[in-house]
């Protein structure tokens, strides 16, 4: 009976010697080592992703400390003592809530401006312009330019309308602007029309109930 002949590698067309055996054994040993060593780094990569999940979803969230309201109405009577003109505060429904409320200076200018918060995070603001001028009121209206006029609590409104601009209307999507006397009267924001003629209607009935006219103007 014939000893077993050897087998014939296809890559070298001849039986491998023992060193070439040798060599190819170790090769597929370190293949397996390499391929082995790769999926246990997949396995700790996800481990540790699924470490972080669980870690942030595990940190209790704290609740965000509820916003103060700015108490306009007291500031605007503080600060009454240092112009020459009462500086307007109205009432406003109790789901806005002020955030800002402050004697301004601008293009020699000083006014009085409050700012609100509505209910669906959209944003109001009225500004009182003392001896204003034509610079001042095109900068608070961010150079919008004025369409038709609207009538509201007694005085004559323009309109600025620029909604269409989306967010490029920034903060002066609905605007509305009067003149009582040398006082300009401004009220913009991103709130609805409605909302802004409701603002626009308390500041007319403050103007009135506080006497700001053209009398009011100190000489």
């Amino acid at each position: 009976m014939s000893a077993k002949q050897p087998r014939v590698v296809a890559e070298l067309g001849r039986p491998e010697t023992p060193d070439e055996k040798d060599a190819r054994t170790a090769e597929n040993r370190r293949l397996r080592r390499q391929r082995q060593n790769a999926r246990n780094l997949v396995y700790s990569l996800l481990v540790c992703v699924a470490l972080v999940i669980v870690i942030v979803l595990a940190v209790p969230r704290g609740t965000a400390p509820p916003r103060t309201a700015v108490d306009y109405r007291s500031l605007a009577s503080q600060s009454e003592g240092s112009v020459d003109r009462p500086l307007l505060a109205p009432p406003v429904p109790s789901s806005w809530s002020a955030n800002a409320a402050e004697l301004r200076s601008s293009d020699g200018v000083t006014s009085w401006y409050v700012g609100f918060v509505l209910p669906k995070n959209e944003f109001l603001s009225y500004t009182e312009g003392l001896n204003s001028n034509g610079t001042w009121l095109a900068d608070v209206l961010g150079s919008a330019k004025g369409g038709g006029t609207t009538d509201v609590g007694g005085l004559t409104w323009r309109v600025y309308d620029r909604r269409s601009l989306g967010d490029a209307a920034g903060n002066v999507a609905y605007a509305l602007a009067t003149r009582v006397g040398s006082t300009d009267l401004v009220v913009s924001g991103t709130a609805t029309p409605a909302e802004t003629r409701s603002l626009a209607a308390a500041l007319a009935a403050e103007a009135s109930t506080r006497h700001l006219t053209g009398t009011d103007v100190a000489p």
